[in-house]
């Protein structure tokens, strides 16, 4: 096991932590877990590594690391263990898409500060209704991208970067009161994803900072 000092800022709904705490798990990282309270003084501390004051942040030995997808793809290059992206260009090219996909066309539509807007702007009760639209049509159409590539995981047989952000936009989805029960390819991958010890620890209802029963 590597001695290096790592340090994950996160909130356990997080989507884009979700993301950096499967990849952590897939390389069997120990990491020190902050959870961040929003309205907190441990957000002025993310701020001052963020300034864009976005979770997750990741801190390795001093190195400040930012944005989900960049953490995820520094994590693969940087530790042994399983890859994250293909050997192959092609399919290294189409996990990369179905990542971006989800944390670039679908995940911004939805986030807490989007929908805060779009009520303030149409009212009560129009942000759940506009989050929900939106991930229902993006999933809509990630299930006829992955449809494509799909064997057990997004990519064929193999975890990928794909995978690390497959499920905590299914999640956003039901949460949001999105019907996703039409798409039986995500819920494939999303069911044999769940059996894997580095996927189930990293869920939202494992983390420190989870509501309590």
């Amino acid at each position: 096991m590597s001695k290096d000092e790592l340090a994950l800022y996160t909130i356990y709904r997080s989507s884009a932590a979700w993301r950096v705490r499967i990849a952590l798990n897939l390389k069997g990282l120990k990491y020190e877990s902050r959870p961040v309270d929003w309205n907190g003084e441990s957000m002025k501390e993310v701020l001052s590594l963020n300034p864009a004051a976005r979770i997750p942040v990741l801190v390795h030995n001093g190195k400040v690391l930012t944005e989900s997808l960049a953490i995820v793809e520094y994590i693969n290059e940087t530790f042994p263990g399983p890859k994250f992206l293909p050997t192959d260009a092609y399919k290294r090219h189409q996990s990369r898409a179905i990542a971006l996909h989800i944390a670039c066309g679908i995940q911004p539509l939805q986030i807490g500060r989007t929908n805060d807007k779009v009520e303030e702007l149409a009212g009560a009760g129009t942000g759940p209704k506009w989050a929900a639209y939106w991930l229902y049509r993006g999933i809509e159409e990630l299930e006829q991208m992955v449809a494509k590539t799909a064997g057990k995981y997004a990519i064929g047989d193999e975890v990928t970067i794909a995978d690390v952000c497959i499920p905590s936009i299914l999640f956003n989805a039901r949460r949001w009161n999105a019907d996703i029960s039409a798409f039986p390819v995500l819920l494939a991958i999303e069911k044999n994803l769940s059996e894997i010890p580095a996927f189930a620890d990293a869920h939202p209802s494992k983390q420190l900072d989870a509501p309590k029963a």
